[in-house]
């Protein structure tokens, strides 16, 4: 079989080493992938973001097996594009990546699913030239977010009259995520403790991968500007079985038997990110149709299931069989220097080994010069460390940092999994 994982990211690395660990015959391809995942295949010089550019390709190589990794090619219906030319593909269609690519959609099959949710209000680019958007009746503290796909930087936690003033002006005027940004969801803000749940569907029907949790602001204790994440630890203390028999009862049923109603197919991952309400309950606070980058990196290592398997089996028989995890697993992301602004590439980076009994480093910004390993992003490099304890799991990947790599001027935070 010939298996192609779009993407280039941590995530595809880690899903490609996945596959590979369970499908140990098959031909690998990604697009465009990275240094980590020239090692397990064929990186492939083509846009993932370009529906026709990739299923040309599929053609060309008689692709049999495609793992969407991103959100991008999804939203611009890549999924639906290669069905059509009857390829297997694992990933939700364009209408099903709405559900991350557009939050007003979302928002409002949370309300029509009576999916607990933070309180909203909707407005659009029209109704802030109107003046119908009166930036002084919003009280503060709200979460603005900007509807469209926005690399995780299009939401704005405002605890001020002039926080919301800048996330509007950043939005609706100077336009810094263009039409991405001409509709905006302002939400209450909810205080509580957040994680994310994975769930593994086919055809809206799921079942449950579990809970990771990750860590977006760039320094240690929580502080500095937002990032793509920075570390993620599995499973998490208060993700408990009675955690996930709320979220499957109270949000996950719910929102299939919506989709179903509206005639939306969902397949692929669907992941929540949640906030976990003083009263124990869970809010949504946003929906993706995808793994998390760097959650991916510490759920895949633990599935005990042969996963490749499990998600053949379940697009074949539409019948999903329960997914078992073991063991804890923790990711410290190392970035290039000045990220996530502006970064500085090309810096040689050395790595004695890159996996072992009980740890995994997983590439990300990373390509291959003149056979020097450099960094070519502002995330590079994912160090995963297993173990039987979070503790134990933290220690090693920490331990590898200082033991097996070499990266001149990177930073890292010192306090995933404290």
């Amino acid at each position: 079989m010939r298996v192609l994982v779009l993407g280039g990211g941590g995530r595809e690395h880690a899903i490609g080493w996945r596959l590979k660990k369970d499908y140990k015959e098959g031909e690998f391809f990604f697009a465009p992938g990275n240094a980590g995942t020239e090692k397990i295949g064929i990186n492939l010089s083509i846009n993932p973001e370009d529906p026709y550019e990739v299923a040309s390709i599929c053609a060309e190589l008689k692709i049999d097996f495609i793992f969407v990794g991103p959100e991008n090619p999804l939203a611009k219906g890549v999924v639906d594009i290669l069905t059509e030319e009857g390829r297997l593909c694992f990933g939700p269609t364009k209408k099903g990546a709405m559900l991350e690519s557009s939050k007003v959609f979302a928002k409002k099959i949370m309300e029509e699913a009576q999916i607990p949710t933070a309180k909203f209000s909707i407005y659009s680019i029209d109704d802030f030239k109107t003046g119908k958007l009166k930036t002084d009746k919003l009280t503060p503290p709200v979460v603005i977010k900007a509807s469209g796909l926005c690399a995780g930087k299009g939401t704005f936690v405002c605890k001020t009259k002039e926080q919301i003033d800048e996330a509007i002006r950043r939005i609706f005027v100077e336009r810094e995520f263009g039409d991405e940004g001409n509709q905006i969801v302002v939400e209450e803000f909810l205080d509580g403790k957040e994680i994310s749940y994975f769930a593994l569907c086919v055809k809206n029907q799921f079942k449950t991968i579990g809970f990771a949790k990750d860590y977006k602001r760039l320094l240690d204790g929580d502080e500095g500007p937002n990032t793509g994440g920075m570390g993620s630890y599995s499973p998490v203390e208060y993700g408990d079985e009675k955690l996930r028999e709320k979220v499957e009862n109270k949000i996950i049923k719910p929102l299939m038997k919506k989709l179903t109603e509206k005639e939306i197919e969902f397949t692929g991952i669907l992941y929540a990110g949640l906030m976990i309400g003083k009263d124990g309950e869970p809010y949504v606070l946003e929906f993706n149709t995808r793994l998390g980058d760097p959650e991916a990196q510490v759920i895949l290592p633990l599935i005990k299931n042969n996963f490749f398997e499990v998600i053949l089996k379940a697009l074949s028989e539409e019948k999903i069989e329960d997914i078992k995890m073991e063991n804890h697993a923790l990711c410290v992301v190392m970035s290039s220097e000045g990220y996530p602004s502006k970064y500085k590439k090309g810096t040689e980076i050395n790595i004695k080994n890159e996996e072992g009994e009980n740890f995994i480093i997983f590439h990300a910004g990373t390509k291959r010069e003149n056979s020097k390993l450099i960094s070519s992003g502002g995330r590079v490099l994912n160090i995963v460390g297993i173990g039987k304890s979070k503790d134990e799991a933290r220690k090693i990947a920490y331990d590898i940092i200082e033991r097996e790599i070499s990266f001149p001027n990177s930073h890292f935070r010192k306090d995933i999994g404290l």
